[in-house]
């Protein structure tokens, strides 16, 4: 098996099994001569899955035939079929800055006050149009999936030596010092990978900002910039100086399997890691809990839209039926079941038993957006990121970042 090597491939879910295939139809259940449709999704791991739901859908609908067009790099791809005027039916996108970047050129269906988008959770309804909508007022995505970003801990570890996950920063420190006393790894890291110390990053700011997506709007609009970030960058090196010696020798593939075998208490990730870190040793006891704020009562769970259902402007009624469908309680169970993730319906909770430190923060709406989803693509930050955690030079990296920051905005706004 082809294992990701950036969390791009992780939310989007390369396989080489995939790539062999990238278009599949569903098996059956449409009637002869129904209107072909199609299922523009980027996620392999879940291709079977939906090929059940497509079926299922199509078995109840004799007119249509929903089938599947799995793309890794949905994005690149939907970009060439926009060029083209080839706009696909039905589309699954992970809601980050190109989902925001596509929603502001107005290519995409709103979906503010349909039904499917009542049901869903508040404070999750409020992620994807932080990241950009085709007007004031719209939201462009149905959120299908979320992930949760925090910390992955061993429990057995954790056991071992009479631990409980920390509830504030400084509980989180001592129990760091206290397992490198004991000969304990806290963290297992694997920066080689660029974007690894990006959640991290995320999770830290999440709770020194609050409003996220307020504070990069302020900084868009020039009203502050990241020398106010200071603290979080401070945090960031704490904890990185704990952990493995080859951490910049290794990236996420190798972090996930060392973690596996035991080698640390602690992973900064986020639950897309999961499934990963099962891969290499399923019987693996995870837990899970929110990087803690300096008081327990500040603290947040970073958490994004990993699956967003999204169409053109105009969508067939068809189109907009099979997502009704898909957003039915008993599909969404089934893929956050199977890919652990959190559903976004009012009422629904994660199951899994790893996510189990998470859900309280789902349900009290206590969650914020990820900070690197809010940086323009210009702006080069996991390169930067992880020279920043080789020499450590807090004003150089804010330096860095307002630099370049500033110079993609303007060339932006120039082109607006």
């Amino acid at each position: 098996m082809t294992r990701p090597l950036s969390r791009r491939t992780v939310l989007s879910g390369l396989t080489a099994a995939a790539l062999l295939a990238p278009l599949t139809a569903c098996s059956g259940g449409s009637s002869p001569g129904a209107q072909e449709l199609e299922f523009f999704q980027f996620k392999s791991e879940a291709i079977q899955l939906f090929d059940r739901i497509c079926d299922q859908f199509n078995a109840g609908h004799p007119g249509v035939n929903f089938r599947q067009n799995f793309q890794a790099d949905n994005v690149t791809a939907l970009r060439v079929r926009l060029v083209k005027g080839r706009m696909p039916d039905a589309i699954t996108i992970n809601g980050d800055y190109n989902f925001g970047s596509l929603a502001r050129s107005r290519v995409f269906h709103n979906f503010a006050g349909s039904a499917p988008m009542a049901n869903v959770t508040p404070s999750i309804a409020e992620i994807l149009p932080t990241l950009g909508v085709g007007a004031p007022g719209e939201n462009n995505g149905l959120p299908f999936a979320n992930n949760g970003s925090g910390m992955i801990y061993n429990r057995e570890i954790f056991d071992r030596h009479n631990l409980r996950p920390p509830t504030t920063w400084d509980e989180l420190i001592a129990i760091a010092d206290d397992l490198k006393g004991r000969g304990v790894d806290p963290f297992y890291w694997g920066f080689r990978d660029t974007w690894t110390g990006a959640p991290m990053f995320s999770s830290i700011s999440a709770n020194q900002l609050g409003d996220v997506a307020g504070w990069y709007e302020r900084r868009r609009l020039g009203q502050t910039n990241f020398e106010e970030l200071t603290p979080t960058l401070q945090k960031m090196l704490q904890i990185a100086a704990y952990g493995n010696a080859n951490k910049f020798d290794i990236g996420y593939n190798d972090a996930n399997q060392g973690f596996s075998q035991g080698r640390a208490a602690m992973y900064v990730h986020g639950t897309y890691a999961i499934p990963a870190i099962r891969s290499y040793n399923p019987d693996i006891q995870l837990g899970t809990f929110a990087t803690p704020a300096d008081r327990a009562e500040d603290t947040r769970v970073v958490s994004g839209v990993d699956v967003a259902l999204t169409c053109g402007t105009d969508p067939k009624p068809e189109v907009l039926q099979f997502f009704e469908y898909l957003m039915q309680q008993e599909n969404m169970a089934a893929y956050c079941a199977e890919q652990v993730a959190f559903p976004t319906l009012t009422g629904m909770q994660a199951t899994d038993p790893a996510l189990e430190g998470l859900v309280p923060y789902f349900t009290s709406q206590r969650l914020a957006t990820y900070s690197d989803h809010n940086f323009p693509q210009g702006v080069n930050l996991n390169n930067y990121m992880q020279q920043f955690l080789i020499n450590r030079n807090i004003p150089a990296f804010v330096n860095r970042l307002n630099t370049q920051w500033d110079r993609v905005i303007a060339r932006l706004n120039s082109t607006m």
